[in-house]
């Protein structure tokens, strides 16, 4: 009886991880989607507010996103937003939280990192993107645009608070260069 409570139990855990598991990943990318994406971000940002550390957000916006849909089709889109996270996971540090929040949106939570070191390591994933469109042959290029916020804990009350200013400062980066938001 008890080895089939235990087995049970251990049914029932299993599932419920499974649960959380997928209410925290998007299915495309196997990344961390928003609900993820808030959960951590908001325990990193208390740590860092604890042990007194610089933490940056980026926000990321694919640029003419809905064209590859439009031309290419969606199973080419849903590749690219693929191939995107992927790069993500290759140039951000395992300690970074990086999410997909929907669409094409993505955003990372650099923690003990300034707002300039921060950029550095965004021009090394900028690199890392031109590669790959240099080599790929695909018929189009993946392109973005961000907006990078150094998180102040009195401004930022809330991880929606520094998203919305992450965002804003994409849309105006998208401004600057002439990008149709679409």
């Amino acid at each position: 009886e008890d080895l089939d409570a235990l087995t049970d139990l251990a049914s029932m855990v299993e599932r419920e991880l499974a649960g959380f598991q997928m209410a925290t990943t998007d299915e495309l990318t196997k990344i961390s989607n928003r609900r993820g994406f808030s959960m951590v971000a908001k325990f990193s940002l208390n740590f860092c507010v604890r042990q007194k550390l610089p933490a940056t957000l980026i926000f990321l916006d694919l640029d003419k996103f809905k064209s590859i849909n439009d031309t290419f089709g969606h199973a080419e889109g849903d590749r690219a937003l693929i191939v995107f996270a992927e790069h993500m996971k290759d140039t951000f540090r395992n300690s970074d939280v990086f999410a997909r929040l929907g669409g094409d949106e993505f955003v990372v939570l650099l923690t003990n990192t300034s707002n300039d070191m921060a950029k550095l390591v965004l021009e090394k994933f900028t690199h890392s993107i031109e590669k790959l469109n240099h080599q790929s042959n695909r018929g189009y290029q993946i392109l973005f645009s961000c907006g990078v916020v150094e998180f102040q804990p009195k401004e930022h009350e809330s991880i929606d608070a520094l998203l919305a200013e992450g965002d804003s400062l994409m849309y105006q980066a998208k401004a600057a260069n002439m990008v149709d938001p679409a």
